[in-house]
């Protein structure tokens, strides 16, 4: 009897310890379920603050909920497709102001998102592949007008939904051949790349890149895809003629570095660009100087002038506020009268406080020197007597782009370069265009000889003219590489520039903009 009841208490306890057991795992399984959906919720408030992946990526369910950027906040939202389709999908936001687009990819059937972005007014948009012809868009009011979405520092925008699908005018366009990207990434043969409008839509390999059933497609033997070129120092680019003649050889943008004071510089560079025919046009303004500096004296060319930081804080102050891309400073010690160190570094500052970046003519050693303590963000011209090993490293810690222009110094301060690029230094292309009697408006093939003759490769001297141009311009976001939601600013030579450079003369078609405005005929 003793034996039973034991036997049943321990049955008892048995069942008892089980019941409690089931009972913990039934809280524990609501209590995750009541935290997910909480973080969900969560992660569309102003209040979300922790981790977010540095590429902008989608964030699944289980991710870590995303950090509010420090320049920026976060965008929340949902993409429906239409009809049910599931397929991956690039959604791009664009800045208003700067024309670059972050994109975040969407995997098949997801909805939700969250993206980080620096702070601005931006538009929400993609495309449905395989096609590429329905462009789906956040708008307000079902009207196929973009809605604005402004982002403020540490604040979240919910509810920018992806709900609006329409067939815009036109067809995609395709381009078929070898692509060499502007990353400095081995060439991809047998590559696609699929423009919508003004954007890259699509681009790597054939196989992975489903090509639309009815579209626009150049196909050319020997083909290889380019981004357009960028010349980062030129002049007398407020032309027509001259900004297509450099469209036409496949340099779609240019930099022109100081014209003639007095000139309505920035209304006319607006206009200019309007036309897709015509290079994309960076403006500086005036050169900026002393009196009786450089190149007032010497080239009789007018110019802005200050005579103290004073003087020269207001009237820059008025060239950004003008509208100006960049700054162009002077410096000529020892020749002429030039700006003194503070003047200089007044009108660095003055320029970097409206963001706007400052660029000098410096031609040796000293000068250069000065444009350093000064804090410029690159120079023009090489020095052609011997840079120090210091000044050159600091130059590289301080990311200060060097633009060689040899081509009107005869390739001389070849050595210097040789120096900044083994010491890791970031070279833009530039060759002066425009200015002095022959030197070539056009594909600066000249000045990529003598890029070649000190010592650079054929992808450092691509690279140079494409991703790095386009950082000296501050158009890191929208040019300089072919990549899903640059612009499309794109042109394709016959041949292997790779191999010989001179290819790039050998234009088939140049696209700006997503704008056919050169096409030779193909065997």
């Amino acid at each position: 009897m003793s034996d039973r009841h034991t036997t049943t208490r321990r049955l008892t306890r048995t069942v008892l310890l089980l019941f409690v057991l089931v009972l913990l795992a039934v809280v524990a399984l609501g209590a995750v379920s009541i935290a997910r959906d909480t973080l969900s919720t969560w992660a569309r408030s102003p209040f979300a603050a922790t981790a977010i992946p540095p590429t902008v990526a989608p964030v699944p369910p289980t991710a870590t909920l995303p950090v509010v950027p420090a320049d920026g906040g976060l965008v929340t939202g949902r993409v429906d497709r239409p009809g049910g389709e599931a397929p991956a999908l690039s959604l791009f936001f664009e800045d208003t102001a700067t024309e670059a687009v972050t994109v975040v990819s969407l995997a098949p059937g997801q909805t939700d998102y969250t993206a980080a972005l620096s702070a601005g007014v931006y538009h929400a948009y993609t495309w449905l592949p395989p096609d590429y012809r329905e462009k789906g868009a956040y708008t307000t009011d079902l009207s196929h007008t973009l809605g604005a979405i402004t982002v403020t520092v540490g604040n979240t925008f919910a509810g920018v939904d992806v709900t609006d699908w329409y067939t815009p005018a036109g067809e995609p366009l395709v381009l078929l051949g070898t692509l060499v990207d502007g990353t400095g990434a081995d060439p991809v043969p047998g590559a696609a790349l699929v423009i919508r409008e003004t954007r890259i839509v699509a681009v790597g390999p054939r196989t992975l890149v489903p090509v639309p059933a009815t579209t626009q497609t150049f196909d050319a033997p020997q083909a290889t895809l380019l981004p357009g070129f960028i010349n980062t120092h030129v002049h007398n680019a407020y032309r027509a003629a001259n900004l297509r003649a450099w469209a036409r050889a496949g340099v779609t943008t240019v930099r022109d570095v100081g014209a003639p004071a007095g000139m309505p510089y920035f209304t006319m560079r607006d206009k200019l660009r309007a036309d897709p025919r015509n290079a994309w046009l960076i403006a500086s303004g005036p050169l900026v100087t002393v009196p009786e500096g450089y190149p007032i004296a010497g080239n009789n060319f007018t110019s802005l002038t200050v005579t103290s930081p004073e003087d020269a804080r207001p009237k820059i102050g008025k060239l950004v506020d003008d509208g100006a891309d960049v700054i162009k400073i002077t410096l000529t010690a020892g020749v002429f009268p030039t700006l003194s160190p503070a003047e200089a570094a007044a009108i660095v500052e003055t320029a970097h406080q409206g963001g706007i970046p400052v660029t000098v003519h410096a031609t040796n050693a000293r000068n250069l020197r000065l444009a350093l303590d000064a804090g410029v963000d690159d120079v023009c011209h090489i020095a052609t007597d011997h840079v120090p090993d210091q000044d050159i490293q600091r130059m590289v810690d301080a990311g200060v782009a060097w633009v060689p222009t040899f081509e009107p110094l005869e390739g001389r301060g070849a050595d210097n370069l040789r120096r900044f690029l083994q010491a890791g230094g970031v070279v833009a292309l530039g060759n002066d265009g425009g200015y002095l009697p022959g030197i070539q408006i056009g594909m600066p093939i000249e000045e990529i000889d003598w890029m070649t003759k000190a010592g650079m490769t054929p992808m450092q001297i691509i690279v140079a003219s494409t991703q790095n141009a386009a950082t000296v311009c501050q158009r890191q976001g929208s040019l300089g590489t072919l990549e899903v939601g640059k612009l499309a600013d794109v042109f394709v030579v016959d041949g292997d520039p790779l191999q010989d450079l001179h290819v790039l003369t050998d234009v088939l078609l140049v696209v700006h903009h997503g704008v056919i405005i050169r096409m030779e005929e193909t065997e």
